[in-house]
């Protein structure tokens, strides 16, 4: 999973694309959105990585001058985006992280349901639902109306923190997220549509799979 410091956009359409040589003997690639000035940028060798045109998932930090640095690992074209392969690999990521977000979530959401276990909403995206965005697994969730219960979440980093949110039910989170993907359907060159869910959604390309957004 790519580092939480990390930004992502999700169907860059890119465009304005140069590459300069830098007097390190790198060069410098620079591109902006279609619909923006926007400039991301990265180093790399003589070699185009990025085709005018085409749409991209991009993952970016912003480094102390301001600049927009693309990290090349986070970078994938919408179009090659297998679902089920994405879905898979989110799965594995999780299931390696799952008995320190579960710590987390034991120490953070507290809520009143028995009736099994419950993961805070962060918890619950982390851990089945990074394959979509975040905005989209909750509304998915509320469309199907998975199990939730009222919660607080407490950040022990902060004394005074006492959010009202929302807790799911574990049982049943990998298959509705399953479900969702092995029904998708091409919509457009960068979402897919499910008659499962109203709305039309990306799906992650493995390489820009992160649960920073």
């Amino acid at each position: 999973m790519k580092s939480r410091d990390l930004f992502t956009i999700h169907d860059l359409i890119a465009s304005n694309y140069t590459i300069t040589k830098l007097a390190s003997g790198s060069y410098l690639h620079k591109f902006t959105p279609a619909t923006t000035a926007t400039i991301y940028e990265f180093e790399a060798n003589s070699t185009p990585v990025i085709v005018e045109g085409e749409r991209y998932n991009i993952g970016f930090t912003v480094d102390s001058k301001g600049r927009n640095i693309i990290d090349l690992s986070a970078l994938s074209l919408t179009s090659q985006v297998n679902p089920m392969l994405s879905f898979l690999a989110a799965q594995q990521i999780a299931k390696g992280n799952y008995a320190i977000e579960k710590a987390k979530n034991d120490q953070r959401v507290i809520h009143s349901a028995k009736d099994g276990y419950y993961w805070g909403k962060k918890y619950a995206w982390r851990m089945f639902g990074t394959v979509i965005a975040k905005e989209a697994f909750f509304q998915y969730l509320e469309e199907i109306g998975h199990p939730s219960v009222p919660c607080i979440t407490r950040d022990p980093d902060l004394p005074y923190s006492n959010d009202q949110s929302t807790a799911y039910k574990e049982e049943g989170l990998e298959e509705a997220i399953r479900n969702l993907i092995v029904s998708a359907d091409k919509a457009s060159s960068a979402y897919f549509k499910s008659p499962l869910y109203l709305r039309k959604f990306t799906i992650k390309g493995i390489n820009a799979i992160t649960d920073k957004k």
